[in-house]
């Protein structure tokens, strides 16, 4: 019978993690410098995975301090361009030399250096779709998690951040060669969708709605200020998204409020689009709409929901005058039936 104290010992003696430092990351500058070291793509996807339990706390005196939004604006930079087409993030000059890669099922294939970034930029989304938009609250309704306890309206709204997500999800022309249209950038379609893009997508919906819904009744009046001072101007920016979003429904909520910069982007998304020769015989050549109803008649959701804007504003403004009307009639006639009752 084998002695177990004599195996405890061989065990301890011979495991290889025995002769190895096992340590958590000391906190976010180490994971900075340990990104920066990286020098495969294996390395950087590992160390892409754990950077949100990575500690924000400075481990040392006078060492730069991060915090939360820090490390948001490092997995937005990583990120983007993560659904570009056709290996937009390749550089200028850059060979389109492959090499054998293995994706985490063990599949084999030829990538690029390009083709890598862009595996390491999609796997920065995914960390963002989990960790950030999946647990972001801007309903004020409360999420839970480490660290998700705070005011995400200060956080989303924070100088530092705002911007920086607009820029995420910016409007620009399709890279591909193919299209020239105008698409936003790192956002796929709905039906396109993975299940961690549509916790982005999610997201996007909710900020929409906190966009144009933000209440200000507990605000203070330099809050006031500077929430509008911030949130107006995004609000063509985000008509924008939810029309690459197809989720006009969202706007539709809001219809009554929308200032002249949301309907002037809504035109000009409208007269875009294009009547082409090849899917109608009436025109002979391609060229793009000259009309509201040339846009309608090819399709444009902006187009539409502009028709529906004008209607809509045109019957509240009609039966609020009835009702309006209807109320000085009652003033009226209750002064009539006071004056009637004089002697």
């Amino acid at each position: 019978m084998p002695n177990t104290t004599e195996v405890a010992v061989t065990n301890e003696t011979t495991h290889p993690l025995f002769s190895r430092e096992v340590r958590p990351m000391n906190d976010w500058a180490e994971f900075l410098e340990r990104w920066q070291a990286a020098a495969t793509i294996n390395e950087m996807l590992g160390i892409l995975h754990s950077g949100f339990t990575v500690s924000l706390g400075r481990r040392s005196w006078g060492e730069k301090e991060y915090d939360r939004i820090d490390r948001i604006l490092f997995y937005l930079g990583v990120a983007d361009g993560w659904a570009d087409p056709l290996s937009a993030l390749r550089k200028p000059g850059e060979s389109y030399e492959t090499m054998d890669y293995y994706d985490a099922d063990g599949g084999k294939s030829q990538k690029s250096v390009s083709d890598l970034r862009q595996v390491v930029a999609a796997k920065a989304f995914d960390m963002l779709c989990v960790n950030v938009f999946k647990k972001a609250d801007l309903t004020g309704g409360g999420r839970h998690g480490e660290d998700f306890n705070e005011d995400w309206e200060a956080v989303f709204t924070a100088d530092r951040l705002f911007p920086a997500i607009q820029s995420f999800y910016r409007s620009e022309t399709d890279p591909s060669i193919y299209r020239r249209e105008v698409i936003i950038r790192n956002l796929v379609s709905r039906r396109e969708s993975s299940h961690n893009e549509k916790f982005a997508h999610e997201f996007l919906a909710n900020l929409a709605q906190f966009v144009w819904g933000w209440k200000e009744y507990w605000a203070n009046d330099e809050r006031k200020k500077e929430m509008h001072a911030r949130l107006d101007p995004a609000k063509p920016w985000m008509t924008e998204v939810l029309i690459g979003m197809d989720r006009l429904d969202i706007l539709r909520k809001f219809i009554l409020i929308l200032d002249d910069q949301c309907l002037a982007r809504l035109r000009g998304i409208a007269f875009r689009n294009i009547l082409s020769q090849y899917r109608n015989n009436h025109v002979k050549a391609d060229r793009k709409v000259t009309t509201l109803d040339e846009a309608c008649y090819v399709g444009s959701r902006a187009a539409w929901f502009l028709k529906e804007h004008e209607l809509i504003v045109r019957e509240d403004k009609r039966l609020a005058a009835i009702r309006e009307a209807e109320d000085r009639r009652e003033e009226l006639n209750q002064q009539i039936r006071e004056l009637s009752q004089k002697k």
